[in-house]
């Protein structure tokens, strides 16, 4: 498999939707980070297999993440309360990074496919809510 790896950052700004940073490598190991909003905050490492990895990124291609717009960013400025989701992959020499927030008119395949990553990577049982 080319060189992977995928980041998911999340920050949040009110007291509901979670806040926290994701990375996976190509040989299978997930970092996470909670940092606020979580059900268990700090830092986790977690191992998938490279089967897994494949799949994730299969997922992305399915959506032609590497197409979309780089960003989907609401225009209500920045002390807006939205919150914020940054997503970089690369696979190989590709590489794409992609902002968005909830009102930026996204694609909802973006929030889809993080709700995935986050369920086959396993740290859904650190992001669910208190």
């Amino acid at each position: 498999m080319d060189n992977v790896e995928i980041a998911i950052e999340k920050e949040s700004h009110d007291n509901i939707d979670p806040s926290y940073s994701l990375k996976i490598t190509t040989n299978g190991t997930v970092e996470f980070k909670g940092t606020a909003n979580v059900k268990n905050g700090g830092k986790h490492t977690l191992k998938i297999s490279q089967d897994l990895v494949a799949e994730i990124v299969d997922k992305f291609n399915m959506i032609y993440f590497f197409s979309l717009k780089d960003k989907y960013l609401s225009t209500a400025g920045p002390e807006s309360q939205e919150t914020k989701t940054v997503i970089s992959v690369r696979v190989g020499d590709k590489f794409k990074k992609i902002e968005y927030s909830k009102n930026g008119r996204a694609p909802h395949s973006l929030d889809s496919l993080v709700s995935q990553v986050e369920k086959i990577t396993k740290i859904d049982q650190f992001v669910q809510s208190r």
